[in-house]
């Protein structure tokens, strides 16, 4: 690729995700507009009691609600060119330091869930193509279209009442012990922590690259090159390395970046199902305090990681599809 091009295409992706962000960010503030809540009432937790009117007039020119909404956004825009994201009246500091503290926590379950989802979705669809239509197969199917079908939420709840309430294995929400921060505890009180919420996003989102990378591999084994390197003498070893698993691996992995916002969405649910402090339940909080500052902020930075996952599925279907290389 020339350097023209690459450049050309930094332009074209650059002014497509800055399109997308205003859109997404555009339709967010009009959401909040309609909304029953009142922001007024939000910031004071719902405590009314001996406000007049005039000092909720007064209140409402001092977060900058007294303007109209239009005024609001351009505002917002211009300060969010300056690095400026705004206020948030829910935690009552800024935006960028609210994300910055519940990102990382985010990225760190949504990570694990990527890769465990597609290390074991991948190892069961390839045991389950190999083994088409026997016992392996049917069972590995059977479990996969029942996890499609299961929500998160509701999975998430039946693994707290099990492992949790019943058995009493792992603890029942939270990030951490009661009195203690995520980074503060052992290795072994981190670990039981993250096991439900991983295990149960791992267990939605592995169900299609299971169903994808069988039917894949199905093909791979019908598949004419297959036949002839058989017949030339490769071993199975190299006939399972070269052809079943290079050419089964990279759909899966373009699969798994391109569902990179249905895994973020999971997320969020995972997260206010399991009180863990990340950055989806920190929106959910925000949404339900109308805290258009801090609502805003989350869902331009949650545009910005769908953006870039469904780029690099793109980016990987370029370079690594056989035959699509210049």
């Amino acid at each position: 690729m020339s350097r023209e091009t690459m450049r050309d295409s930094l332009i074209q992706t650059s002014t497509r995700l800055i399109l997308q962000l205003i859109l997404v960010v555009a339709l967010a503030w009009g959401l909040l507009a309609l909304s029953p809540l009142d922001p007024i009432t939000a910031y004071l937790n719902g405590n009314l009691f001996g406000i007049a009117a005039g000092q909720k007039a007064e209140m409402a020119a001092k977060l900058g609600l007294d303007t109209p909404l239009w005024q609001q956004f351009s505002q917002w825009l211009v300060s969010l060119a300056h690095g400026d994201m705004g206020f948030s009246n829910l935690y009552r500091q800024p935006v960028t330091e609210v994300i910055r503290e519940r990102v990382g926590m985010s990225l760190l379950l949504i990570g694990l869930v990527w890769l465990f989802s597609l290390a074991v979705g991948f190892t069961l669809g390839l045991i389950a193509g190999v083994y088409r239509n026997r016992l392996p197969d049917l069972l590995i199917r059977s479990v996969a279209w029942l996890l499609t079908s299961i929500p998160s939420f509701w999975l998430g709840m039946i693994l707290i009442s099990l492992f949790s309430v019943t058995l009493k294995w792992m603890p029942v929400c939270c990030a951490a012990p009661f009195g203690s921060t995520f980074t503060g505890q052992g290795f072994g009180s981190l670990i039981s922590h993250l096991v439900l919420p991983v295990s149960t996003l791992t267990l939605v989102y592995m169900a299609p690259i299971v169903l994808h990378t069988r039917e894949k591999v199905a093909d791979v084994l019908d598949g004419e090159p297959l036949l002839y390197s058989r017949l030339h003498g490769q071993s199975p070893l190299a006939l399972t390395r070269f052809h079943i698993i290079k050419n089964s691996l990279v759909p899966a992995v373009i699969l798994q970046f391109a569902s990179f916002a249905e895994l973020f969405s999971g997320s969020i649910l995972a997260e206010t199902v399991f009180n863990f402090p990340g950055l989806g339940q920190t929106l959910v909080k925000a949404g339900m305090a109308d805290d258009t500052a801090l609502l805003l902020g989350g869902t331009l930075i949650t545009a910005v990681m769908v953006f870039i996952g469904n780029l690099a599925a793109s980016a990987i279907a370029l370079r690594l599809t056989p035959g699509e290389n210049p």
